[in-house]
């Protein structure tokens, strides 16, 4: 059999410094992978080019950016120099400095034009850059399918990232809407809200999770590798999380034995692109639990498991039909609890408002128990599709 070889590549290096940025650049060619790249690379590796920078040292931000949509990543300032960009957000590895800028372009009290004004630039501490950098690295891929948002309105905030590696440049763009639904993008990989969201918590103005939902981590935005697997390569340990009557979560942590078998069954399972959404039946049990999976490197990835909902197992990129065997195994270890009346409304600390005696059922009344990038809808009175919710 012929052997494979990597192919070759440009590689370029540059020297940014001083108020004004100038590179010395020498070009040749290499057969090794550079550091950030994965197996999925596939885009070109651009010659480093100047970049302005301020006298700290970091990027300098762009003056303004012209359009902002939740359809439509924010432009770049300019496409991965020095690394390939196809493969990740960003190379794993440290910069030598990152740059957060952040630019208003929705203002529910007042109208904003573009184009969309700097409003704050932030060089990130080595604290705040560690996060940042683990965040972006294992952001997923973005696979295309049409996301189920909400329709609240709220302010909206445009971030563009600046990473400067010494022989390399990644900008990276995100949009962080009241919804959650945008993309963000490097100008060649481009991944879903979770970038922004947590550019948002980071460096925005948004009220934090409650302690419940921190500690079983029930808002996911994927792991690099959940698009071919339910649990991404790696040895991660699994904790169950389930929604109880009075509004609470109930976390589980498994050992490492049941973790492993968790997992092991998760992989085992035949899987699906999923739509993000589960039909649900009449007289629903108290099956319904979130499988939070933690790894020693980067994010965690977490799964909704719903035995009275088709498909059973949501993850963020992909779906399982049947979930008997996993939820029968869990269950040795996290047994069912009653959970929240499904007919009354949620307030927004969690607690359960029951219904008026003569009120009826909504169609579609989301779920509070994130999974896979979000939970599914609670099932109504009759069977009916229910929407993924953020």
């Amino acid at each position: 059999m012929e052997s494979r070889r990597p192919r070759p590549y440009a590689v370029c290096r540059v020297l940014l410094t001083g108020a004004a940025a100038f590179a010395l650049v020498a070009c040749g060619t290499a057969t090794t992978p550079q550091p950030g790249e994965t197996s999925l690379a596939s885009g070109p590796v651009r010659p480093v080019t100047s970049q302005p920078v301020e006298a700290d040292g970091a990027l300098q931000c762009p003056e303004s950016v012209a359009a902002a949509a939740v359809d439509k990543p924010v432009p770049v300032p300019q496409k991965p120099q020095g690394v390939d960009g196809a493969a990740r957000l960003l190379p794993d590895r440290d910069p030598t400095s990152l740059v957060v800028c952040a630019y208003p372009v929705v203002d529910i009290m007042k109208p904003i034009q573009p184009p969309f004004r700097l409003a704050k630039r932030t060089v990130a501490s080595d604290g705040q850059r560690v996060e940042l950098v683990e965040a972006l690295t294992w952001s997923p891929r973005d696979s295309g399918a049409r996301r189920v948002c909400t329709l609240m309105a709220g302010n909206e905030t445009a971030y563009v990232v600046g990473a400067s590696y010494g022989d390399a440049v990644v900008w990276v763009s995100a949009l962080a809407d009241a919804n959650a639904c945008s993309t963000s993008t490097n100008g060649d990989f481009r991944s879903g809200p979770g970038p922004a969201v947590v550019l948002e918590r980071m460096f925005g103005t948004r009220t934090p999770p409650s302690a419940d939902v921190v500690a079983c981590n029930r808002t996911s935005w994927g792991r690099l590798g959940d698009d071919r697997s339910l649990a991404p390569e790696g040895d991660p340990t699994a904790t169950v999380c389930r929604d109880a009557a009075d509004g609470t979560v109930k976390a589980t942590p498994l050992d490492a034995t049941q973790s492993a078998e968790v997992v092991a069954a998760l992989r085992a399972l035949p899987t699906r692109p999923t739509g993000q959404t589960c039909q649900g039946r009449d007289n629903p049990g108290n099956g319904r639990f979130t499988l939070l999976l933690t790894y020693a490197v980067g994010p965690p990835v977490r799964l909704t498991v719903d035995p009275d909902c088709a498909p059973a197992v949501l993850g963020t990129n992909l779906e399982s039909a049947d979930a008997s065997s996993l939820v029968e195994l869990v269950e040795q270890w996290s047994p069912r609890i009653p959970g929240p009346d499904l007919n009354g409304s949620v307030s927004s600390d969690g607690t359960v408002v029951p219904p008026a005696p003569d009120a009826t059922a909504p169609a579609e009344v989301p779920g509070s128990t994130g999974g896979g990038g979000a939970g599914t809808g609670i099932e109504p009175a009759t069977p009916t599709e229910i929407p993924m919710t953020k």
